[in-house]
């Protein structure tokens, strides 16, 4: 048990890695053939021993290309996990869907884990 808690410990970024995850999440979105209308960090969550760092997204393309998105970021190397859903026809393109979402990261917090 202590060994997979480790492992997911090293799947949390520190302060310094932050900022590329923030970029392989935008990459994973452009790379998957989405176009971002809102990029969006939000103010940090304090938890136990980590800390949630909420991104707003918005993100305009096919159903095939959300999905291919949602598997980028399931693969990525640190955890990130999409939450608050809502996918609907985009105005004017009807050809086009828009995904509001919040995607959370999470990132190791050492004032926590003393506690």
């Amino acid at each position: 048990m202590e060994k997979s808690l480790g492992d997911l410990v090293r799947q949390l970024p520190d302060q310094a890695e932050v900022a590329n995850l923030l970029v392989d999440v935008s990459q994973t979105g452009l790379a998957s053939g989405l176009e971002f209308e809102l990029f969006q960090p939000q103010a940090e969550v304090p938890q136990d021993f980590y800390t949630e760092l909420p991104i707003r997204l918005r993100v305009v393309g096919g159903f095939h290309e959300m999905g291919v998105f949602a598997g980028g970021l399931a693969a990525l190397p640190r955890i990130v996990t999409l939450h608050d859903i809502k996918i609907t026809a985009s105005k004017g393109n009807a050809s086009f869907l828009t995904m509001d979402a919040l995607a959370k990261t999470y990132r190791y917090s050492l004032e926590g884990a003393k506690k």
